[in-house]
């Protein structure tokens, strides 16, 4: 996947034919750059491009899932409600 030169997100376009601009810092697959593409994985197969996409997708949502309970947390303690 080379962002630098698409500003695409590879396995959005090789899994459903759509471009969407690589989301960066929000993708799973992001440390500092993407990870797909620091390992070498061919993603030109959309079977793999389908399940690595899923993947991101899935652990997006623990990601975002993780923030809210800690958001909430950290609000229920303000209160003095510990939870």
């Amino acid at each position: 996947m080379n962002q630098v030169e698409s500003q695409n997100c590879t396995l959005r376009l090789v899994a459903q034919d759509v471009p969407e601009p690589c989301p960066r810092e929000r993708c799973a697959f992001w440390d500092g750059d993407c990870v797909i593409e620091r390992f070498g994985a061919d993603v030109r197969s959309p079977d793999l491009a389908a399940y690595l996409l899923e993947a991101r997708e899935r652990l997006e949502q623990v990601r975002e899932l993780a923030e809210a309970e800690d958001a909430h947390r950290q609000f229920a303690h303000r209160l003095g409600r510990d939870v």
